[in-house]
């Protein structure tokens, strides 16, 4: 029998590899090889004689499988594949093919992806909609993030609803009369969807005995990766399955907990140990990332939650300069400081792609943007979508284009297909007349024009003809105030379909308060507009060799489990980050500063932290610094000052 070369692993995690049966929870600090230990768990319980097909695997991405599939070949040999690895939902569909029947789900099922589940919920919504033509229901892809939540949060919908879209609160009914149509169409069509995997293998756990049993019994040993990041639904499915043998294995870090808007419970792993009180629990605690002056910024700042299970990461690596907090009047100072600051590390020979700009909120990142293009510094964005690429902003710069030229066609097209009760071939129509009549902006003011459309749609058409009126009236009055003009359309209307339409309207409009913001008045709203324009197009489709050579510009949360050697977090203020929103509770505070930590501990060795005194260009406000640079203190940072003049 192979055995793992146990000497690889450091005095942390060799007890934790070696961990007697029963529950264990490995707290794997940022850094601090976490898989590497699940890996050679797994290859430890193999070379103990256990059967591979004992053991489960789950991760939360195909990539993580793979990656620990491929170390546990290369420890222990192709013939100690583990069969059972893999993510939540992809075991769930092997067990659902094996023992569906025994919850009522007979015969071969489809599996729905995302496209086909918001095309089937928009035939309900649309024929719902026909039978309360009163109601603006929102559309499909809003509703199916809020059905997918609630299975996912183990509530009921209404709860789902008040909980996360209390706005939506006149559709409750209607949103529940789509979620049992949608219910029944499965059923008729013999489909499924990824949240039904999961649903289905808790119902065999939770209503068949037998199945229970045989599930408990082949897996006898269950390995967990980012245990943090669970749901409540896998956070029960693993509690049921591990009932008898108690054999669960979890690794996660609680400090990097930061996806509850997807519906992860941190209480699953802060609760660990009251569920399971024989646990026994291992801190890795040595980061091989990061320079000691960078983790003592983390432990800093994470030691001021509450909800926590304490941990401090320390490193081996000798000490280096301290993080550098650096003072910037305005957003646009902060795009010049980090311009220039990277314009050096690249003569210096840095890697391009060893150098990331995190941020709190996409928004943040536009003067950025724009100064990287003007210097001809190739960037890519990890989420592949620019910020002024985002539904609502194109939205609104489609208004603000057709301020500038009546006759662009696809943002008359853009805005015409939003209107309520405007289908495609009424805006087909509507943009037909607009782009040939010698005043588009009046005509739709003008009753012989609207009488050519259907009633219904009659409203929407004259409502956008006032607010062109209006927008004309404040620019005549106030010449370069955009941030009027964008406020003028957010309460003539699109603030309302915001609500309607999107999972998180929130957000957005702080998007398009602070992307007025960024447009400063000295300059044309058509300069400005060809200057967005003129940005390279997005890396959706770059090669590797490409990105290569390109800056990352990433939010926080897309940045998890990854790493560069230099790193910026971007507008450390108030309202920023934190963001606004995090102050109407304690624990959201507390999240926020989970997602510090996390960005602070992706940078391995320079980590400069910028803090504009005014965010916004031009009509900015002047903001506090945040509140976790006090919560650091200085001691820990070196402060600077930059002024663009002296640059």
């Amino acid at each position: 029998m192979s055995h793992p070369p146990l000497p690889d692993l450091n005095e942390e995690q060799k007890p934790a590899v070696l961990a007697p049966d029963g529950p264990a929870l490995v707290l794997a600090g940022a850094g601090s090889g976490k898989t590497r230990v699940l890996t050679y768990r797994a290859a430890h319980l193999l070379s103990r004689g256990v059967p591979a097909p004992r053991i489960l695997l789950l991760t939360f991405t195909k990539k993580a499988s793979r990656v620990m599939q491929d170390r546990l070949t290369g420890l222990m040999g192709p013939a100690f594949l583990v069969p059972w690895a893999g993510t939540f939902h992809h075991v769930g569909y092997r067990l659902i093919r094996e023992f569906g029947h025994k919850v009522g789900v007979e015969g071969t099922r489809t599996l729905l992806d995302r496209e086909d589940q918001r095309d089937l919920i928009k035939e309900i919504r649309d024929s719902l909609a026909d039978e309360m033509p009163e109601e603006e229901l929102p559309p499909a892809a809003a509703i199916l993030g809020y059905l997918s939540l609630a299975s996912n949060l183990l509530i009921p919908l209404r709860e789902l609803l008040r909980r996360r879209a209390p706005w939506l609160s006149h559709l409750e009914k209607a949103v529940e009369a789509i979620d049992r149509r949608y219910r029944e169409e499965k059923a008729a069509q013999k489909v499924l969807d990824f949240d039904d995997l999961l649903l289905l293998w808790l119902r065999l756990l939770e209503e068949s005995p037998e199945t229970a049993s045989i599930l408990r019994e082949r897996f006898r040993h269950i390995l967990v990766d980012e245990y943090q990041d669970t749901n409540p639904l896998q956070g029960r499915i693993l509690d049921l399955l591990a009932c008898d043998h108690k054999n669960l294995f979890v690794v996660g870090d609680d400090s990097q907990s930061i996806y509850s808007f997807r519906g992860a419970a941190i209480d699953n792993i802060l609760t660990f140990s009251e569920r399971y009180p024989e646990a026994g629990v291992y801190r890795l605690e040595k980061n091989y990332r990061s320079t000691p002056n960078i983790l003592n910024v983390a432990n800093r700042i994470i030691e001021r939650n509450s909800r926590q299970i304490p941990k401090t990461l320390y490193s081996p690596r000798p000490e280096a300069d301290h993080p550098t907090l650096v003072r910037m009047y305005s957003d646009l100072d902060q795009a010049r400081f980090i311009v220039g600051k990277i314009r050096r590390a690249l003569d210096r020979g840095h890697e391009p792609s060893e150098i990331a700009v995190l941020y709190r909120a996409h928004y943040a990142s536009l003067s950025l943007q724009l100064a990287l293009s003007r210097e001809r510094i190739p960037f890519h964005l990890t989420s592949g979508l620019k910020f002024y690429e985002q539904a609502h902003i194109k939205d609104i710069l489609s208004w603000l284009r057709l301020l500038e030229n009546a006759r662009d066609a696809m943002a008359w097209k853009r805005i015409l297909q939003r209107l309520p009760r405007v289908g495609k071939k009424t805006a087909e129509k509507a943009l037909d007349h607009l782009v040939r009549t010698e005043n588009p902006k009046a005509a739709l003011s003008d009753p012989a024009f609207l009488k050519a459309f259907p009633a219904g749609a009659r409203p929407g058409l004259s409502r956008m003809g006032e607010t062109f009126k209006l927008l004309g009236e404040r620019r005549e009055a106030s010449p370069g105030n955009v941030v009027l003009l964008v406020q003028t359309l957010l309460d003539t209307g699109y603030h309302d379909y915001l609500y309607e339409t999107f999972e998180d309207p929130e957000s957005r409009e702080e998007d398009i308060v602070s992307f007025a913001n960024q447009i400063p008045p000295e300059t044309a709203l058509g300069d400005f507009l060809a200057e967005l324009a003129l940005l390279e197009a997005g890396g959706d489709d770059l090669s590797a060799d490409e990105i290569k050579n390109r800056i990352v510009l990433s939010t926080i949360h897309q940045a998890k489990g990854l790493e560069w050697d230099m790193v910026f977090l971007l507008s450390l203020a108030e309202g920023v980050f934190p963001s606004s929103r995090s102050s109407e509770s304690p624990e959201d505070l507390e999240e926020e500063r989970r997602l510090f930590y996390v960005a602070v501990t992706r940078a391995r060795h320079d980590l400069l932290l910028c803090v504009p005194q005014v965010i916004g260009r031009g009509y900015g406000s002047p903001a506090a610094p945040s509140r976790f640079l006090e919560e650091i203190g200085d001691e820990h940072l070196t402060v600077n000052t930059y002024n663009s003049w002296e640059d």
